[in-house]
């Protein structure tokens, strides 16, 4: 009662005009307090527009996990250089080294456990940190962009790209700069105040940002937010307006402006939330009048638009098999050891070939492989008096197996062993002579074999390879005389290539091809003169396309 009692004296002594609200304001405070002297300090006005979830969402700092992959580094290396290039190339962000060669735990980990990132990243001065996470399988690439707040070790946004169908790196570091762009546009902000001096503010958004003058754009701050129950991004925010700003003057990265509305004087500090700049970027070019930017001069015109614009269709990554195609030249000798003539040596410096090879890829570990050779050639007849004096000669080999891949890392196109077991068939036919000479032989047996295929280097197109085969249990007959009863058959065949990958579905091969194929006979056959031997030996240069599917 006592504080009321020297309200009502203040009043009736100085009068109730021009003084209402000082005294009013007193009188709360005393009734409230007991006396005047305890009256807390006045608090600013900027404080009541500061919350908790605003502040903890501004970013100015932002550093670079180490990127993740199945390729052992062949994207992760390279993608995560170029979001280190694009944070820096950035005015809105300031770049900050993680000091990471490599990471000990996986981004998905950090995904489901936001303390151990807040522990990972304890000691880096950042505000955000960007992951990159990189896999390749039979379908394509997928990407995954990560963006994390050290304050609270949570995932703030994420952009996901599953149909990734071009494994040129080139192209995946064009297909994640977008996907950074629009990672960093679900920042529930475009930009900020860098200062205020009265009305006049200057934001740290510019003509790059795509902001121009004479435009009017709103100053926020974040008051509430709706992340994904399961993975825990940001889905959406809601968001107070403090008030209005014109843009009067731009440059490249920054711009000013005049303050044109205000919830109330002063709610409008250093440090809050610019919304409402979200360009629409079109070509310079495109808009100009000038012969020079007419669109129809464009290198994708004839995709894009126009009379005679055709569909643009996606290139899909090789994912169920392979055909190949080569030609070339071989060298030849054949030997035929007989009793009582000597041996009888047949040579061909050069001849041509053509070899057709295909695989099925079942799955990545289990391949079906077919090979099939062609040649022809001529051969003086070794065998003096005998008739006609040039033979003419048609090879053909074949071959069918099954073969287990043994990767050496998560990755079908990376380095890997090859096991194979099937069939082989090898025919050499030769023209009948007279006297007899030379037989047209065939072999037939199972085939195993071993394959090799590294690249050079990580991110290098080329590649090589190599095949070695062995046909165990095989078979020798002969037309059309037997030079034996029986024969001991060794059947070894060595290859080696190197390749280059010229486009997503389309590689280019050369290489070198040896086989021999050696007989020990005993008995006489069917022939006057029996066999004590036979070989053929071949040396194959051959170069040609093979194209995945």
């Amino acid at each position: 009662m006592n504080g009321f009692r020297w309200t009502s004296v203040v009043i009736h002594r100085i009068g109730l005009s021009g003084l209402v609200a000082t005294t009013v304001a007193a009188a709360f405070l005393v009734a409230t307090t007991g006396h005047a002297a305890d009256a807390p300090p006045k608090q600013s006005q900027a404080a009541l527009y500061t919350s908790e979830i605003d502040q903890r969402l501004t970013i100015r700092k932002i550093a670079v996990l180490p990127g993740t992959d199945n390729t052992d580094g062949i994207y992760a290396r390279p993608v995560q250089a170029q979001l280190v290039t694009l944070v820096q190339s950035s005015h809105r962000w300031e770049y900050v080294d993680s000091g990471f060669a490599s990471l000990n735990v996986h981004p998905l980990e950090l995904e489901e456990n936001p303390t151990k990132l807040k522990e990972l990243v304890k000691d880096i001065d950042a505000d955000a940190f960007l992951a990159p996470i990189i896999t390749r399988g039979p379908g394509g690439l997928a990407i995954r962009l990560d963006l994390f707040l050290k304050i609270d070790g949570k995932l703030l946004a994420q952009e996901v790209s599953k149909e990734q169908s071009r494994f040129e790196l080139n192209d995946v570091k064009a297909k994640t700069a977008v996907m950074y762009n629009a990672l960093l546009g679900k920042i529930p902000y475009d930009g900020l105040i860098l200062s205020r001096q009265g009305n006049r503010v200057t934001l740290n958004l510019g003509k790059t940002d795509g902001i121009h003058a004479e435009q009017d754009v709103s100053v926020i701050q974040v008051i509430s937010e709706n992340r994904h129950p399961k993975f825990g991004f940001l889905i959406s925010t809601e968001k107070e307006i403090l008030g209005k700003v014109r843009v009067a003057k731009v440059d490249d990265t920054l711009s000013f402006g005049m303050i044109t509305a205000e919830k109330e004087r002063g709610a409008i500090q250093k440090g809050a939330k610019i919304a409402g700049v979200r360009p629409i970027e079109y070509g310079e070019q495109a808009l100009s009048g000038e012969d020079s930017g007419d669109i129809r001069n464009r290198p994708d015109a004839k995709t894009a638009f126009g009379e005679s614009a055709q569909e643009w269709v996606p290139i899909r990554p090789p994912a169920f098999g392979q055909v190949g195609i080569k030609a070339g030249l071989g060298y030849y000798v054949g030997s035929t050891n007989l009793t009582g003539v000597g041996s009888l040596e047949a040579k061909a410096d050069y001849y041509p070939l053509l070899n057709v090879n295909g695989e099925l890829w079942l799955n990545p570990q289990w391949t079906v492989l077919a090979d099939m050779t062609q040649a022809i050639m001529s051969t003086s007849n070794p065998r003096g008096g005998s008739s006609p004096g040039t033979l003419n000669h048609a090879m053909s080999k074949y071959s069918m197996s099954l073969g287990y891949n043994f990767l050496i890392r998560d990755d079908f196109f990376g380095p890997k062993f090859q096991l194979r077991t099937g069939l082989s068939f090898y025919r050499m036919f030769v023209d009948d002579s007279t006297p007899q000479g030379l037989t047209t032989v065939n072999y037939n047996g199972y085939l195993i074999g071993l394959g090799l295929y590294f690249p050079i280097a990580d991110d290098s197109p080329w590649a090589i390879g190599g095949d070695l085969g062995l046909t165990l249990f095989s078979k020798l007959t002969e037309s059309p005389v037997q030079s034996g009863d029986s024969a001991n058959n060794t059947i070894n065949e060595f290859s080696i290539y190197l390749e280059r990958k010229i486009g997503v579905n389309l590689r280019a091969r050369g290489g070198l091809d040896f086989s021999l194929y050696s007989s020990s006979l005993t008995g006489a056959g069917t022939r006057a003169e029996p066999a004590t031997t036979i070989s053929q030996r071949y040396v194959n240069a051959a170069a040609g396309l093979v194209y995945q599917f």
